[in-house]
């Protein structure tokens, strides 16, 4: 699905807040055409969570040709996430507006004060031909000044003049390649009986910041997704050519820069 136009809203917006003791906007070039090269990504960690929601997708993925991907809750153990293509003209001026707030320069933005809240947004560009990462803790101060504030206003607009209004009209992003996640601390502390797990074992994976980690692919990923969404994050498992008993699983559908368990997580943990 293609969204509706919205820039007018979204300049104005950003032209706002840019204006303050800023540098120009900068039109950074024509963005790629690819549908599968990451063009820019907004993804907010938060500390003390658990699995599910450390496995959450990013907020915000922008792909070549103006491809959208964001994430769309849980339907049973599965994580979904929507889909939309923003037309051309829109494309572009998200592109030009996450250079204007300073994203093709990688820097960590230091808090202005102390705080416990523990946020980390992780925010990655593609300036020429590769990704440049800013990171800034706790952002959305009320204090924020600067590209703190810049980067703030960025997010809150995409969130409001380009995510919610194609949420109306976006399918849903179904890829060919999961990752099943196993962790401790998911789901009901009197979970049901175990039932039996017909694929890779998951407690045999490999570690990341998520849990352990699978890959599937192609028609089995498709049969992980469609049992995910019938059974809940209290199911347990157990796979009978390992033994391997009270398994909990979430599905993760890949984004289509992730080849891998590897590339799942913030970048300082990839």
């Amino acid at each position: 699905m293609r969204s509706t136009g919205w820039p007018v809203a979204l300049a104005a917006a950003c032209v706002l807040t840019l204006s303050a003791g800023s540098a120009p906007p900068r039109a950074g070039g024509e963005p790629p055409s690819d549908p599968g090269t990451l063009v820019l990504q907004l993804h907010l960690w938060e500390s003390m969570t658990g699995p599910a929601e450390r496995a959450e997708l990013p907020e915000f993925s922008l792909y070549g040709g103006g491809r959208v991907i964001v994430g769309a809750g849980w339907d049973g153990s599965l994580l979904r996430g929507h889909e939309f293509t923003l037309d051309p003209r829109d494309y572009r001026q998200v592109y030009r507006l996450a250079h204007a707030a300073g994203l093709a320069r990688p820097r960590h933005l230091r808090e202005p004060a102390t705080t416990t809240d523990g946020t980390l947004l992780v925010a990655e560009l593609r300036a020429g031909e590769r990704l440049r990462t800013t990171t800034a803790i706790s952002l959305g101060r009320h204090d924020d000044t600067g590209q703190r504030l810049r980067l703030t206003e960025l997010r809150e607009e995409l969130q409001r003049h380009v995510v919610a209004p194609a949420r109306i009209t976006a399918g849903e992003y179904r890829p060919d390649r999961v990752a099943v996640l196993t962790a401790g601390g998911l789901g009901a502390s009197d979970p049901p009986v175990p039932r039996p797990w017909p694929y890779r074992d998951p407690a045999q994976g490999e570690r990341t910041v998520l849990g352990l980690c699978t890959i599937h692919h192609g028609a089995e990923a498709a049969e992980i997704q469609e049992l995910a969404r019938i059974t809940g994050q209290d199911s347990r498992w157990w796979n009978a050519r390992t033994g391997t008993h009270d398994i909990a699983v979430l599905v993760r559908p890949l984004l289509p820069e992730e080849a891998g368990c590897a590339d799942l997580g913030y970048p300082a943990q990839r």
